[in-house]
């Protein structure tokens, strides 16, 4: 017989598992205490969100500080375009995240649904057959 590659395809699944964890529930934007002036003077992420005075949001990448103006790249249809928004705009600003909650329940998610995709498999295969007898 040929060798199976099913455990090459469980090794795949698995890595795509976590990297769809890491990539989606496992993070969530939260809100500084701090001005943005301080944020991109200690931290320099990316990107971040920003929460204008009007409740807009957008979501900044390459922030800087140019005088009194915030300035970054969002993407457009075809490239990236320049924005730029006036600190007495800002509301609030938010950076990207790990969020050990949404982690917790993805997790529990997960396992429930596979608990009851079993728990459904071995009633039907049961209900042709007799199992606990």
């Amino acid at each position: 017989m040929y060798p199976s590659r099913y455990p090459n395809r469980r090794r795949r699944a698995a890595t795509l598992f976590v990297m769809i964890l890491y990539g989606s529930a496992c993070h969530a934007w939260h809100t500084e205490r701090v001005t943005p002036e301080s944020l991109l003077v200690t931290r320099q992420p990316a990107k971040f969100r920003v929460t204008r005075t009007d409740g807009s949001q957008i979501v900044l990448e390459h922030p800087v500080l140019r005088a009194d103006t915030l300035s970054g790249t969002v993407p457009g249809p075809n490239q990236q375009q320049d924005v730029r928004i006036p600190l007495t705009e800002v509301r609030e600003v938010a950076t990207r995240g790990f969020s050990a909650g949404r982690t917790v329940g993805l997790a529990v998610g997960v396992a429930a649904g596979t608990f009851a995709v079993i728990l459904v498999a071995v009633v039907i295969s049961c209900s042709h057959t007799s199992c606990f007898e």
